[in-house]
């Protein structure tokens, strides 16, 4: 894709942080401040300390996720999809699926999409099906339930019916599944903290666009 179409696409995404919120606070009748409040965006009262080490973590998790990432693409596409429905089918999954790499971007493209993934992909995709999802869903349901719900509507979210082939999805669906899987783990286990699933999040992708 032409980098500066995905610059100006990824803009897009701040709409996770904006609607969900304005549309709970409207429900809930209280402000945008104590919704996000809610849902951990206040200061925090770890000590520095612990904030390096939530964003090592994260960091280390980033890179891990990365190194396992095409084994975990090659089991659901080779594995699964080619052996279930032929090599056929899989090749029509891949002409079908959305390409967000950028094509040749320069140092100042390359420089403007990595800030992208850090404050603004990350930061907005993991507030919404991590903090805000899991966190409304667990008022009814209980967080191990609310991460799976969460979790598919990750997965919808990256291989979009509406804009890709029945054969992309079925293709694509538990490689991103899975993932959302990690991340609503890593964000359960540490207390619904945000900060290391962040810098997971967007070192992974930073590693995807680099690499």
């Amino acid at each position: 894709m032409d980098p500066w179409i995905l610059i100006s696409i990824t803009f897009l995404e701040l709409l996770f942080l904006i609607i969900p919120t304005y549309i709970a606070k409207t429900i809930e009748t209280n402000s945008l401040k104590e919704q996000f409040i809610d849902l951990g965006f206040t200061k925090s009262d770890d000590s520095i300390p612990n904030i390096g080490a939530k964003i090592i973590l994260g960091f280390i998790l980033g890179i891990f996720f990365f190194l396992i990432g095409g084994y975990i693409l090659y089991f659901f596409t080779i594995v699964v999809v080619s052996n279930l429905f032929g090599a056929d089918f899989l090749v029509d999954a891949q002409k079908g699926a959305i390409s967000t790499q950028p094509l040749q971007p320069n140092i100042l493209q390359l420089f403007i999409l990595i800030m992208q993934q850090i404050f603004i992909i990350a930061v907005c995709e993991e507030f919404f099906f991590r903090a805000f999802l899991i966190e409304k869903i667990s008022y009814k349901l209980n967080v191990i339930h609310a991460m799976i719900i969460s979790s598919l509507f990750f997965a919808i979210y990256h291989v979009p019916p509406f804009l890709v082939p029945l054969s992309t999805i079925i293709t694509y669906f538990g490689y991103y599944f899975f993932f959302a899987l990690l991340l609503g783990t890593l964000y359960i286990v540490l207390n619904q903290s945000l900060l290391s699933v962040i810098v997971a999040h967007s070192t992974f992708n930073i590693l995807v666009i680099l690499l």
